[in-house]
């Protein structure tokens, strides 16, 4: 963040000649404006953190000392702070120092520290955590037990709740204690099932998500198949109606091998019958096929487990129908006529065996058709695993939307972040700790309450990552309409679907600004997972200016089912929508709406022909 900031080289200038005079103040003024050069070579940058800290321990300001120190210094620049800060400083400082430590015997001590601050703190949560991390599982047991029952009995965070019985249900599991893990797995499988129901009712699909990830995770730690299979069919649907079709296709995978895994044969063939389905309709061939032939081979052990135990012959015999139909499908004519003979092999009736001969007879000289059947391909793949959010989720309820927290946890974090979201995360901190109430003489100039919170949405905004989101949640509450401006602004920036939790809440501000500033920013949201909330937002809102700034953003995601919406609109939508589909279908440049326009192009009214036809031609292509 350099733009309007004076040469790098002037203001360490300016810091020197100020400290030469004792002047304090003027020096960390011109320090900190000499930190907003974030691209600065990493030796300069770390002198003058150096430098900083140093003015702000002579200043009496040993939190924000400590907050440099954490970007490059090590135990030894944050050791002699640490006795001057509150307890949350000294746990996350501790906590960081555990993390880099070597030697397990100092590494468990160190994590015990951390914990007993924290708890000091009167942050359980977190606390839970270090003991976790520290391998002390039974007081990190009675923590998790008491945050439950709190959660529980306030009735006020059905999801937080949730997370807090699944970590007793963890820890009392590594304690040895069955009973009590299975009554907290119930417990904990009742308040997600409940938290999530809730967010799909009010449009939070992504914390729904968030739900099931965990009841997956539940179920693997119970090894209660139901809840992970519960957790995936929910899980590949949000990421199917999200039109995210390679993370669904992913999920389907893994669903298809834990059922597997669990021995649950039947449910892992489904699976693959309804991964094959979807990877058809989506253009995915050779996904399909691949899907279509671990489905044969999946109802073929079926047929071969039932028939070991001494099961009714009818369920072999369905299982082995069953694969006939999917080989059947993929051209594995070969592979149908040896499903018949196994099918005469059953103890059936005789003229059901016959018939299965005379079926197999057909196919005695049939071949295999060549096909392409492969998984989803690397180039596609993400990295799925979930994070383990009944931590990170409890740790940004325990937060309260605390920047200075959030921020806190990304400069400790050298490992994850790199040098330049870490310097705007220290920056932030900086600002935070100031307008969060803990040091007010800390601030870097002089202004006024208001003006500090938007310099810290501003500052926000340049660290872009999602745990940044709850701060400026929490910022976004404020009653100064010019404090929710700048947050809207700021949110343009976070290309997360719950961005869109709060942008809908300022389209309909009070304030005409803040509604005029969500507009726009809604227009900056362009990613594919975005579709789903902005096409939401397009049919709720009354706002003709809301609805062409949707449309807008709309144009600009390469998707067949934002083709399909943006040809409805040219058709049936009003004439301001309709100019704004125009207008930006004109500058995109995602090929999914042309090919969707063309090959439609004769079945369109006149009207709408002429309209596309236009619009093709802008873009030199011809319809």
């Amino acid at each position: 963040m350099t733009q309007g900031v004076r040469p790098l080289h002037e203001l360490r200038d300016e810091a020197r000649s100020a400290l030469a005079r004792s002047d304090l103040s003027r020096a960390r003024d011109a320090l900190f404006s000499a930190l907003q050069h974030t691209i600065a070579r990493e030796d300069d940058y770390v002198a003058m953190t150096d430098e900083l800290r140093d003015v702000l321990v002579r200043l009496g300001d040993p939190r924000s000392a400590l907050t440099v120190a954490w970007y490059a210094g090590g135990e030894h620049s944050q050791r002699p702070l640490i006795a001057h800060v509150p307890p949350i400083d000294r746990a996350r400082t501790v906590l960081a120092w555990a993390e880099r430590e070597q030697d397990p015997e100092r590494q468990k001590r160190l994590y015990a520290r951390a914990a007993d601050e924290y708890e000091a703190a009167g942050l359980v949560a977190q606390a839970a955590i270090a003991r976790e991390r520290g391998q002390d599982f039974a007081r990190a047991r009675a923590l998790w037990s008491r945050l439950a029952q709190l959660l529980s009995s306030s009735g006020s965070d059905l999801y937080a709740a949730g997370l807090a019985r699944f970590n007793l249900a963890r820890t009392s599991l590594r304690t040895g204690d069955a009973t009590a893990a299975r009554e907290a797995v119930f417990a904990s499988v009742h308040l997600l099932e409940e938290a999530a129901d809730r967010y799909e009712t009010i449009g939070q699909r992504e914390r729904a998500f968030d739900c099931y990830q965990v009841l997956i995770a539940v179920g693997r730690e119970s090894r209660a198949f139901e809840h992970v299979l519960e957790g995936y069919v929910n899980v590949i649907r949000i990421l199917r109606e999200d039109h995210l079709r390679y993370y669904a296709l992913q999920s389907y995978e893994e669903a298809v091998a834990a059922a597997e895994k669990q021995g649950e044969i039947s449910a892992a063939a489904t699976l693959a019958r309804e991964m094959a389905a979807y990877a058809r309709k989506e253009g995915l061939t050779a996904v399909a096929n691949f899907a279509v032939l671990a489905q044969a081979r999946l109802w073929q052990e079926v047929s071969a487990v039932s028939q070991k135990r001494a099961a009714p012959p009818e369920i072999a015999e369905n299982a082995l129908l069953a694969a006939v139909i999917a080989l059947g499908e993929a051209g594995q004519y070969s592979k149908v006529g040896s499903v018949y003979r196994a099918l005469t092999q059953l103890p059936l009736e005789e003229t059901r065996k016959k018939h299965y001969a005379r079926a197999g007879g057909r196919y005695v000289n049939a071949q295999d058709l060549p096909i392409d059947a492969s998984p989803l391909p690397a180039h596609l793949r993400h990295e799925l695993g979930f994070p383990d959010v009944w931590h990170i989720d409890l740790v940004e309820w325990e937060q309260a939307g605390s920047a200075s927290q959030a921020c806190g946890d990304i400069v400790l974090d050298p490992a994850q972040w790199s040098e330049v979201t870490r310097r705007r995360a220290m920056l932030s901190r900086l600002t935070a700790l100031a307008v969060e109430g803990a040091t007010p003489e800390a601030a870097p100039a002089q202004r006024s309450p208001a003006q500090q919170l938007i310099s810290l949405a501003e500052q926000l905004a340049t660290v872009e990552l999602y745990t940044i989101l709850s701060p400026l949640e929490h910022l976004f509450r404020r009653p100064e309409p010019k404090i929710r401006v700048a947050v809207v602004r700021a949110l343009s920036r976070f290309l997360y679907k719950r961005t869109f939790i709060t942008l809908r809440d300022a389209l309909v501000d009070p304030d005409p600004t803040v509604v005029h500033e969500a507009a726009r920013a809604l227009e900056e949201l362009r990613f594919a997972h975005a579709f789903d909330p902005l096409a939401r937002i397009y049919r709720e809102s009354q706002a003709p200016a809301v609805r062409a700034s949707a449309v807008r953003a709309i144009a600009k995601i390469d998707t067949l089912e934002a083709g399909e919406m943006l040809l409805g609109i040219l058709q049936h939508e009003g004439a301001e929508e309709r100019a704004a589909a125009v207008e930006a279908l004109k500058r995109a440049r995602g090929m999914k709406f042309v090919e969707l326009a063309r090959a439609s192009l004769a079945e369109l009214p006149t009207s709408a022909q002429a309209v596309v036809r236009e619009i093709l031609q802008s873009r030199g292509i011809s319809p």
